[in-house]
């Protein structure tokens, strides 16, 4: 049987996808959605939502909108800071907002009422050890506090978020959830980052100042 002789541009483009990664980004590609970061000070989601809400639809996340609950800076800044991200094509700095977001390989809708649409493809999948997990945006307190005393529970060892830990701030369930779940998302060896719907893998690094995430 005769070889297939490739025209020597297409060869070329063909070497210059492979040396670029491009090849890899368009097999890993997935969808990706953009949710704020659990440990971002409320005055930097607030400069978020208003940023992202310039350009794109935010009632959703107004009173008696579908997505207003829960009533907290986190959830609202994350439909917003997706709704632009989408919009913006998804790339990694339509993400950014200030260090404060976040991409996220696992759809963060939690309540069927309030869905966070995803328009395509994002970042090429990286490895298992450079994602991490944070609780998705809407999880209520009292599931949030039950996945804590969990995975604490499990890790025995939970004081960099106790008073005077260097994650103790902000002091919310979410944040503090956060990084229970993502030590025990690292520590479990399985990188189980389910907790009953309530985790999403993320592929930014949710760090922030002297609150490092492993």
């Amino acid at each position: 049987m005769a070889e297939l002789a490739l025209p020597s541009p297409i060869i070329s483009i063909l070497l210059l996808f492979v040396f670029s990664g491009e090849i890899s980004m368009v097999v890993n590609a997935q969808n990706a959605w953009c949710v704020a970061n659990p440990a971002a000070q409320e005055e930097a989601l607030h400069s978020a939502v208003d940023y992202a809400c310039s350009y794109v639809d935010c009632t959703p996340t107004v009173k008696g909108g579908c997505c207003f609950y829960p009533d907290t800076s986190v959830h609202h800044a994350s439909y917003a800071m997706n709704a632009y991200y989408q919009k913006m094509g998804r790339k990694q700095w339509n993400c950014y907002f200030t260090n404060t977001g976040l991409i996220s390989l696992t759809d963060p809708s939690y309540y069927a009422s309030c869905i966070f649409v995803s328009g395509g493809s994002g970042p090429p999948l990286p490895q298992k050890k450079d994602t991490w997990c944070v609780a998705k945006p809407g999880i209520p307190d009292p599931a949030l506090q039950e996945i804590i005393d969990f995975a604490c529970g499990v890790l025995k060892d939970c004081s960099k978020i106790q008073e005077h830990g260097s994650c103790f701030l902000p002091n919310t369930l979410i944040s503090h959830a956060s990084f229970a779940m993502n030590l025990y998302y690292k520590a479990d060896g399985q990188y189980n980052c389910d907790f009953n719907g309530a985790g999403q893998v993320v592929v930014t690094n949710p760090s922030l100042g002297d609150c490092v995430y492993v």
